[in-house]
């Protein structure tokens, strides 16, 4: 259960996030809540995480998107999660966790360390292989006038990078090997 202070604080992001214009009018419902749901059940397989972190992780991971930051939205998220978190006197401990959890959800030049960052980087990738994420970029980039066979190869990358170095938890991984499998096939095959 959420303590007080973490559902309102929530709410008024998830509010936040659905008024912004900013990102794909499918961002929230199809990925933010995606990776609220994904990380909630993961506590459950790791009951030693702070909850309250991985929730408040789940809601700062991505809040660059939605303030149309793209590049570098994993310190953007981190950095925002810091000072808005310091100004409602939260305990540095607590700060430094959710800091580090969307710093390093991105796997990318600073890996997750504690099983909060762990839980939220997995969820993150797991909520990919949901509700045709990858099928979305491809629509929208391919929209944009950029070469098909190009974005294919890139989405084929992040799906392997998704399953290979994002998914650093044992239980998540093994879940989603049949989805890992399926879109790799599935981007195959799509032409235009």
């Amino acid at each position: 259960m959420m303590s007080k202070q973490v559902k309102e604080i929530r709410n008024t992001l998830l509010k936040e996030f659905r008024k912004s214009t900013k990102c794909h009018e499918w961002f929230v419902d199809e990925h933010v809540l995606v990776v609220e749901k994904l990380a909630l059940e993961l506590c459950k397989h790791y009951p030693e995480a702070n909850k309250d972190a991985v929730l408040l992780s789940v809601w700062f991971h991505d809040i660059g998107r939605i303030h149309g930051i793209s590049k570098d939205h994993d310190v953007y998220g981190a950095d925002y999660a810091k000072e808005y978190l310091s100004k409602k006197s939260f305990s540095t401990s607590l700060i430094d966790i959710i800091y580090q959890a969307c710093r390093s959800h991105r796997c990318k030049d600073v890996l997750p360390q504690s099983i909060e960052a762990k839980i939220i980087a997995t969820s993150d990738a797991l909520s990919h292989f949901h509700n045709g994420f990858y099928l979305r970029i491809l629509y929208s980039k391919s929209r944009r006038g950029k070469d098909f066979r190009e974005i294919r190869k890139k989405i084929l990358k992040k799906i392997d990078r998704d399953y290979n170095k994002k998914l650093l938890l044992p239980v998540a991984k093994e879940a989603a090997k049949p989805f890992y499998r399926a879109w790799k096939q599935v981007i195959k095959e799509i032409s235009l």
